[in-house]
């Protein structure tokens, strides 16, 4: 299909097929709408629409990105949303652009990785995960870990998606045993269950589609950080673009607890077998705590002394944990490479909050000491610049 075949008929025949198929009615705002993203992809500019909830928005800007010729990226800010798009308004217009069009075009959800069940992390592990090798059910929180595991072979046996929103009810804590965070991720390469991967299949199938539909955050990932999350895309659809800013501030903003820099040195310490840049990292989480259980909750216009002091502790400690842990030489070794992966997360963190910038904002946020107590939060102030600059550029 050619750019000539996004004629407004075509887009109106598609648009009135795929609103007959979910038994709506079409309406005279939804079709200028769809006319007008048509037109935008042609002439590759850019389009802002405002529309109510109820409009049909979804299906106005879904049946241009259909008939594009290129891939396009549809970022949603809610789960709800995407779950309409998903469940309801993307299969009605495929059902529709095949009984118009003659074909079946592809579509793909994508998420980000810690969203998805890590067969590695489940099946083997690492030697401090406290859930993750568990064999027999120990309380409620055993059993939610157990029943994720059973889920996730569950998934692999049925080609499920293995992304945490059709996993059994849990709470964060469980989940966080059964996943990985992109750093803590080994890759495909080095994986040995990479053939069975729900995140790495998840973007093979992003790969073969034509629409891809994602979140603001991996958006923001994506574009704004420079890590390649999605494949590339010609055009990108940013419904409830009112959350954009708050979502990438989100994605942008940095924590750290004392319980974060604990788990740092307990992997540092089964990958590193002599020296005890672990326990100097232990004991620098320790300082951690004191200064800030210190701390004021809220905003922190100037960074106190014993804060900045522990900052600058745990970052030296990190970085010396880190370069203490031996290179992989042949098969990646996992504990050394999550080691690695948290050591340097840690130290990354620290020292943005050690630096005090003038374009972030520091705060210490409440916590209930079951959770580990108030930890730290760093966020960007602005985020307008990146945004224009690196997305909408």
């Amino acid at each position: 299909m050619t750019v000539s075949d996004l004629a407004a008929p075509t887009v109106r025949s598609v648009l009135s097929a795929a609103v007959a198929a979910i038994g709506g009615d079409e309406r005279h705002g939804q079709a200028q709408m769809a006319e007008a993203v048509a037109h935008a992809l042609r002439a590759r500019e850019h389009l802002l629409v405002q529309a109510g909830t109820g409009t049909g928005k979804s299906l106005a800007y879904l049946v241009p990105s259909l008939l594009h010729h290129n891939r396009v990226v549809i970022a949603t800010a809610t789960l709800n949303l995407q779950h309409q798009l998903v469940q309801r308004d993307i299969p009605a217009l495929l059902t529709a652009a095949h009984t118009v069009l003659g074909h079946h075009p592809e579509y793909a959800v994508l998420k980000g990785r810690s969203n998805y069940a890590c067969l590695h992390r489940i099946r083997d592990g690492a030697p401090d995960d406290q859930g993750a090798l568990i064999e027999v059910p120990v309380g409620s929180f055993g059993a939610e870990v157990m029943e994720l595991r059973a889920w996730a072979e569950e998934q692999t046996e049925t080609n499920g998606p293995g992304d945490r929103d059709t996993a059994p009810p849990h709470p964060e804590r469980a989940w966080s045993q059964v996943s990985v965070s992109s750093r803590e991720c080994l890759g495909a390469q080095r994986c040995p269950y990479a053939m069975e991967c729900f995140a790495e299949r998840a973007r093979e199938d992003a790969m073969a589609a034509r629409l891809v539909v994602t979140n603001h955050a991996l958006l923001a990932i994506d574009a704004i950080d420079g890590v390649p999350m999605i494949p590339d895309y010609d055009t990108v659809i940013v419904d409830e673009a009112h959350e954009l800013t708050a979502r990438v501030t989100q994605s942008a903003t940095d924590e750290l607890s004392p319980p974060m820099v604990e788990r740092a040195a307990r992997r540092a310490r089964n990958a590193v077998r002599e020296g005890t840049s672990a326990d100097d990292l232990e004991d620098a989480a320790d300082a951690l705590r004191e200064a800030v259980a210190a701390a004021p909750p809220g905003r922190l216009d100037e960074l106190p002394e014993d804060l900045a002091d522990a900052l600058a502790l745990v970052r030296d400690t990190a970085r010396a944990c880190w370069s203490a842990i031996p290179k992989d030489e042949g098969e990646a070794d996992p504990v050394r490479q999550q080691a690695k992966a948290l050591t340097d997360e840690v130290r990354k963190v620290a020292e943005r909050m050690a630096t005090d910038s003038e374009h972030d904002v520091l705060w210490v946020a409440e916590r209930d000491a079951s959770r580990g107590g108030n930890e730290l939060r760093v966020a960007p102030i602005d985020v307008s610049v990146p945004l224009r600059e690196k997305l909408f550029g």
